[in-house]
């Protein structure tokens, strides 16, 4: 009977590496600085926030699924431009919907303490984006906000994230990384010469977790 039990503790411990975590849902509020590769110095580096929900999925005791979705904000300024007869300094407001899609792993290193590696793609759409003008010590007042959509900026595109992060108590998390760009958010040209302009982020991130 002891050979009979020896054999199936034997038999159950590989499957006990790999026992689901219970799901659970978080908040994220994340700090970003946007880089806009591929300008040539036109738009400079931005800042802002994102604000989204999460759902995490243990797929095995280390491995879990975290999609989540929520909203962005960031502003990046521009070189002094010629627009309706004057020479505007300036910025570009961009806001629109972020659908993270992370597989990540996870180690407990002490009590109530686990970091985390993770990527994973992100979806971004961009609902508003427009150039706001400011006189640049001549000139007129702008007579409008130009929409960037008209001048190439994309309703859609993709990164692919990455990061580590740290979870204490199960419910305060800290995270640090990034995402870079995988598909146009933009497409201009300067003179005969094409443009792609790509969206690369760093990001800190704090969050809790219900």
């Amino acid at each position: 009977m002891k050979k009979i039990l020896s054999v199936i503790a034997l038999a159950l411990l590989p499957m006990a590496g790999f026992a689901q975590q219970s799901p659970y849902f978080g908040v994220r509020l994340s700090f970003d600085v946007t880089h806009p590769a591929g300008s040539n110095g036109a738009i400079n580096n931005g800042s802002g926030f994102t604000l989204k929900a999460i759902y995490n999925c243990g797929l095995t005791n280390h491995v879990y699924l975290e999609p989540g979705v929520g909203v962005f904000y960031n502003a990046m300024n521009i070189r002094p431009i010629d627009f309706d007869e004057g020479l505007y300094d300036g910025s570009i407001r961009n806001f629109g919907l972020r659908v993270p899609i992370n597989v990540g792993y996870r180690i407990g290193l002490f009590d109530d303490f686990e970091i985390e590696a993770f990527t994973g793609p992100w979806f971004n759409v961009n609902l508003y984006t427009k150039a706001r003008l400011e006189p640049n010590f001549e000139g007129p007042a702008p007579t409008l906000t130009p929409n960037l959509f008209d001048y190439g900026w994309k309703h859609f595109d993709a990164q692919w994230g990455f990061g580590i992060g740290a979870t204490y108590a199960g419910k305060y998390y800290l995270s640090i990384g990034g995402a870079i760009g995988m598909t146009s958010m933009a497409t201009f040209k300067v003179g005969n010469v094409s443009q792609r302009l790509k969206r690369n982020t760093v990001s800190v991130t704090v969050g809790y977790n219900f």
